[in-house]
C-alpha cells in the first residue's frame, strides 16, 4: 500500500467516525422530550438575563422531565452557583459530567468548576464552625484539584479546631509538598511542635516559613515564642522587633518585647514597646499589667499604680496586676491599700504564700506603728 492510499483510507475512516459522532449527538438531542427542551430553553434565556432563581426553576423542571439531559444539568449548575447554592450546583454539575454535554469546551470546564464549588462550600462550612463537614467538602474539592495546597492546609486547620493535631500534621505536610512556596503550612507545623514542647522542630518549621515568606509576621512571632521558652531572650527580642517592623499593629509583639526586657531587668527599655502595645489596643489588659511591672521595677510607684489600676479595670480577677498594685502601695507606705490588694490576690494559688507573708509583715508593721503612738 502506498503512503498516499494509506492517508486516503485514514481520512475516510476519520470522516466516518466524525459522521457517526454527529449522528449520535443528533440522536441525543432527539432523545430529549420537547417539553424538557422547552423548559431548558426558557431557563437558559433567563440564565443569560441573570434571572437566576427563575432560571433554576425552569431547569429543575427540565431535568425532572429528563434526568439524562446533560446541558440542562450544566445550566442548572450555573444558576445555583450564581445563587450561592454551592451544594446544589455541584450536584447538577456532577450529573452533567455523568451524562455529558453537547459542547466539548463546557465538558472540559466541569472538573475545574466542581473543584471550585466544593472549595467554596467547604470554606462556608468552616466559617460556620462545621469542621467535619468542611473537611468532607475540601476532600471532594481535592478530587478535582488534588494540587490545591490551600485546600489541604485548611483541612489541617479544621483538624486543629477539632483538637486533632495528629491528623493535621500529614495534611500540612501534603500542603507543603503541593506548593513549597506556601509558608503557612510550615508555620502551623511549627505551632504544633511548639505546643508539644518540641522546640527544636518548632524552630526549624518557623525558620522554613520565614525562608519562604520573610513577611509572615506569625512565623516570626512563633520563632520568638520558641526562643522565650528556651530562655534565649535576646534572640526573642531581635525576632520580635523584626515582627513589629513588618506589622506595626502587632500589639502582642510589643507586649512580648516588653516582657522579655523586664525578665532581663531592663525595665526602662520596656516602657516604649509596652506603650506602643497600649497605643495599638487600649483595651489590652496584659500590656497595662506589664507596663505597671516595668514602672515598679524602675521605682516609679505612682505610675505603676496608674497602669495597674488600668489593668484590673479591664480584666476581672487579674491577680498578677493586683500583686503589682499591692507592692507599689506598700513601697509608698500606703498600707491600707496594700492590705486590700494582697487580700484579693491571695485567692490565686501562685501568690498564696507570698501574699500571706506580706500580709503578716504589714500587720506587724501596723501593730508596731500603733504601739508607738
Amino acid at each position: 500500500m502506498t503512503p498516499t492510499n494509506h492517508v486516503k483510507r485514514s481520512c475516510c475512516r476519520h470522516t466516518g467516525l466524525v459522521c457517526l459522532f454527529v449522528l449520535l449527538c443528533n440522536c441525543l438531542v432527539a432523545a430529549q422530550t420537547p417539553e424538557a427542551v422547552s423548559h431548558y430553553r426558557a431557563g437558559y434565556t433567563q440564565l443569560q438575563g441573570k434571572d437566576y432563581r427563575n432560571a433554576a426553576i425552569e431547569l429543575e423542571t427540565a431535568v425532572g422531565l429528563d434526568s439524562t439531559y446533560g446541558d440542562a444539568h450544566y445550566a442548572l449548575g450555573m444558576a445555583h452557583a450564581s445563587l450561592g447554592d454551592y451544594d446544589k450546583s455541584a450536584t447538577a454539575l456532577e450529573a452533567a459530567l455523568r451524562h455529558g454535554v453537547s459542547r466539548d469546551d463546557l465538558a472540559g470546564r466541569i472538573p475545574r468548576l466542581l473543584g471550585d464549588l466544593y472549595y467554596k462550600a467547604a470554606l462556608r462550612s468552616r466559617q460556620q464552625r462545621r469542621f467535619g463537614e468542611a473537611i468532607q467538602r475540601f476532600e471532594a474539592s481535592l478530587r478535582y484539584n488534588p494540587a490545591n495546597a490551600q485546600a489541604l492546609y485548611t483541612i489541617g486547620l479544621c483538624h486543629i479546631s477539632l483538637r486533632q493535631p495528629d491528623k493535621a500534621i500529614p495534611v500540612f505536610q501534603a500542603a507543603v509538598k503541593a506548593d513549597p512556596t506556601y509558608a503557612w503550612p510550615h508555620k502551623s507545623l511549627g505551632d504544633i511542635h511548639r505546643q508539644r514542647g518540641e522546640m527544636r522542630l518548632a524552630a526549624e518549621m518557623y525558620e522554613k516559613a520565614i525562608a519562604v515568606d520573610g513577611q509572615l509576621v506569625q512565623a516570626h512571632a512563633g520563632l520568638a515564642q520558641v526562643r522565650i521558652a528556651s530562655d534565649d531572650l535576646e534572640g526573642a527580642i531581635a525576632t520580635l522587633r523584626k515582627a513589629v517592623s513588618l506589622d506595626p499593629k502587632y500589639g502582642e509583639g510589643f507586649v512580648l518585647i516588653g516582657t522579655a526586657l523586664i525578665k532581663l531587668q531592663r525595665h526602662g527599655e520596656a516602657i516604649a514597646p509596652l506603650n506602643s502595645a497600649v497605643g495599638v489596643d487600649g483595651k489590652n489588659s496584659q500590656a497595662r499589667y506589664r507596663l505597671a511591672e516595668a514602672y515598679l521595677g524602675m521605682g516609679e510607684y505612682r505610675a505603676a499604680i496608674e497602669s495597674g489600676m488600668a489593668a484590673v479595670s479591664r480584666q476581672k480577677d487579674f491577680y498578677d496586676a493586683q500583686v503589682i498594685l499591692a507592692d507599689a502601695h506598700s513601697e509608698l507606705g500606703q498600707l491600707e491599700e496594700a492590705l486590700t490588694w494582697y487580700s484579693r490576690a491571695i485567692a490565686d494559688s501562685r501568690y498564696k504564700d507570698y501574699c500571706a507573708h506580706r500580709l503578716q509583715e504589714l500587720d506587724s508593721a501596723q501593730a508596731q506603728a500603733q504601739g508607738q503612738r
